[in-house]
């Protein structure tokens, strides 16, 4: 029985850099010693090669689209390739790629290219899959477009989609906030203070709304794109919200006021609670793509 020949993955120690440079034209004019080693060619076999000898099937068009209307305008980039080696294994890199400029003029580029994170390998095959699906029925303007869209879809722009990616960070909102985890959060914590004053402890100490889990992760993402959205802010006002109603829950049930008016501010603080995960989601739905 003919065995299938199944390509295998390569991998790139941390310490190593690939380093290439072609000419205005992509022709290979200097590959480093690891370039060689982790492609399987001999360096003559390269020089003077387009640099798409090693560019793997897998890949969109687009990306290269990209990067060649980056560079061609002096501008440096930095993108994740799938590479093919002359075995017809694979390895993955993060390129960075960078005009050099004499007498005003673009001569050459030279790129650098390092190991990729398995979190961001993962992520981009996927993505990838999808770009080479895409291709298959429209431009690669078009297909541009679509890549623009769905980066900007949430949140992000072109390097911070890529940093966050290099960081081992997920660029899709609804796998940062666990929306169900946090609102089970708060429902527990509520019962827990309800628990507390029904058994006559009306000093339960009421946490601030930046002492809780949420509000840390709330702090910790302060500064990201979608954290300017009004939804988000409202979200953070119905938080406040929260925490404050409990503590007045407290403190009336500590001075023995009468049982409708301790029901009508757990109300608020039933209301609220609900109002931030409903905006929460609205923030989610608006970067999901």
């Amino acid at each position: 029985m003919e065995e299938l020949n199944i390509s295998k993955e390569i991998k790139i120690h941390n310490k190593d850099m690939i380093v290439s440079s072609t000419d205005k034209q992509g022709n290979i004019i200097y590959v480093n010693d690891i370039f060689c080693e982790v492609a399987g060619y001999k360096r003559e076999e390269l020089i003077g090669q387009p640099h798409n000898i090693v560019r793997h099937c897998d890949m969109p068009k687009v990306i290269f689209y990209f990067l060649w209307q980056s560079i061609l305008k002096g501008e440096i980039v930095y993108a994740f390739v799938k590479n093919r080696a002359k075995n017809g294994d694979f390895y993955w890199v993060k390129a960075y790629v960078k005009p050099i400029v004499k007498n005003g003029e673009i001569v050459q580029f030279t790129s650098y290219r390092k190991p990729v994170n398995n979190f961001a390998k993962k992520y981009i095959d996927d993505l990838y899959k999808v770009l080479v699906d895409y291709e298959k029925t429209h431009s690669v303007e078009d297909t541009f477009k679509f890549l623009v869209k769905y980066i900007e879809d949430r949140g992000l722009n072109y390097q911070q989609f890529i940093d966050r990616l290099s960081l081992g960070k997920s660029v899709d909102l609804s796998n940062i906030i666990d929306t169900v985890k946090y609102k089970n959060a708060h429902i527990i914590y509520k019962y827990h203070i309800i628990d507390a004053v029904k058994n006559g402890n009306t000093q339960v100490k009421v946490t601030t709304c930046k002492e809780c889990e949420f509000g840390k992760m709330c702090e910790e993402l302060e500064g990201e794109p979608f954290t300017l959205m009004p939804q988000w802010k409202s979200m953070l006002k119905h938080h406040e919200h929260v925490h404050a109603s409990l503590g007045e829950y407290v403190s009336l049930a500590h001075n023995k006021a009468d049982s409708m008016l301790l029901q009508d501010k757990l109300d608020i603080v039933l209301s609220d609670t609900e109002m931030i995960f409903d905006n929460l989601i609205e923030v989610i739905d608006s970067y999901k793509g």
